[in-house]
């Protein structure tokens, strides 16, 4: 064996004989999350939902002087404890994040009991494993710019149509799930038009796709649907509901009596 091969295999024990234990029902968790954790679709929920409350940018409520919505504040020296940080990407030995979800001593567990909230096993995996890749902030979703993903493989290869059925099955096949039964095209045709228009279809309709025997008879009536003017009654129907709904920030909400015909003008 060679030398350079030597202080390798040591380095590489040595590091693995380094990393923090996971509690056991966290590890088991662990090895159940995908390859990659994503910010805004695993990470962001947790934090927003079980730390922002004492962590986040209302300064009236901050505790220790910790921000965890920033990646710049969620890296910096803590303010109450100099030499320590909350978050150092790819580190959780030396991340207080860390230490503090995994945690029994209830003096010094997060989120604090008397929060009355709690981490579950599978999210304080995902902070670890997001901690280990390298804690990696994201704007929101609306401002990234859209990338191709690689289509995934999957086993049910059967009820692939297209290659969005390759992500959901895939998804279904991660959660231990299988894709129900495809529906009757009568079913399918209701389904799809309560959903775009808010109305059932006609017997007239029905009968016209049942006898439709052609590949695309399905997206020919999706067509008709969102060419019918009921689709965009259906579509401002909350954007209505909004508008005549106070707004709680105390803007006076529009009323639709304004929309009527000559009430403008």
């Amino acid at each position: 064996m060679s030398c350079r091969l030597f202080i390798l295999i040591v380095g590489t024990a040595f590091l693995y004989s380094c990393a923090p234990s996971l509690p056991d029902d966290v590890e088991t968790a662990y090895n159940m999350l995908p390859k990659k954790v994503e910010f805004n679709k695993h990470v962001k929920p947790i934090l927003s939902d079980k730390c922002f409350a004492c962590h986040g940018p209302d300064k009236a409520s901050q505790k220790a002087g910790l921000r965890l919505d920033i990646a710049d504040a969620a890296y910096a020296e803590l303010p109450e404890t100099p030499g320590k940080r909350a978050i150092v990407p790819g580190s959780l030995r030396k991340s207080e994040l860390f230490k503090r979800i995994i945690t029994d001593d209830p003096d010094l567990i997060m989120p604090d009991p008397s929060s009355h909230l709690t981490l579950s096993a599978h999210e304080k995996a995902v902070l670890v494993k997001w901690i280990e890749d390298g804690a990696e902030y994201k704007p929101h979703w609306a401002f990234i710019k859209p990338e191709e993903h690689e289509i995934p493989d999957v086993a049910d290869e059967d009820r692939v149509v297209n290659p969005i059925d390759n992500f959901i099955i895939n998804r279904l096949e991660q959660e231990n799930l299988s894709l129900s039964p495809e529906a009757d095209k009568a079913i399918l045709l209701r389904r799809v038009s309560l959903d775009l228009t808010g109305l059932p279809p006609t017997i007239a309709e029905t009968e016209d796709f049942l006898k439709d025997k052609s590949a695309n008879a399905y997206e020919k009536q999706v067509d008709r649907l969102m060419a019918s003017p009921h689709y965009g009654e259906r579509i401002a129907v909350d954007w209505l509901d909004a508008a005549a709904t106070p707004i709680r920030t105390g803007i006076p909400s529009i009323r639709l009596e304004t929309c009527r015909p000559g009430a403008i003008g």
